[in-house]
């Protein structure tokens, strides 16, 4: 509707049939939400945490955390588990437009 998403999944892929079916079987059920991670390689303490919280294992830990950008789906998991702060999501027009409730609301 409108061409805009209506979720960021930001749950645990422990129990989401859709970032199961994505992560394990390459079925697209979920899109991202126009944003990506983005590492600080000054801040990042290769610590691991963030590539254990990710549900898309998007992340991965070498020296430092890396990102792959096909895999991303910009739920932010990584940032907030981050304790270093070294991670952030960055806007990226490549994975779509982010819905903006302000926008919808005022369309209805």
């Amino acid at each position: 509707m409108l061409d805009r998403f209506y979720a960021i999944c930001n749950c645990c892929s422990c129990c989401c049939g859709g970032i199961d079916a994505m992560v394990n079987y390459g079925v697209p059920m979920i899109t991202a939400s126009g944003f990506v991670a983005q590492p600080d390689e000054t801040l990042c303490v290769a610590c691991g945490i963030c590539e254990s919280a990710c549900p898309f294992q998007a992340v991965h830990v070498n020296g430092a955390a890396a990102v792959d950008w096909e895999r991303c789906m910009g739920c932010g998991v990584c940032v907030d588990q981050c304790p270093q702060r070294a991670m952030a999501l960055v806007r990226d027009e490549r994975k779509g437009a982010p819905l903006d409730v302000r926008v919808l609301a005022a369309t209805t």
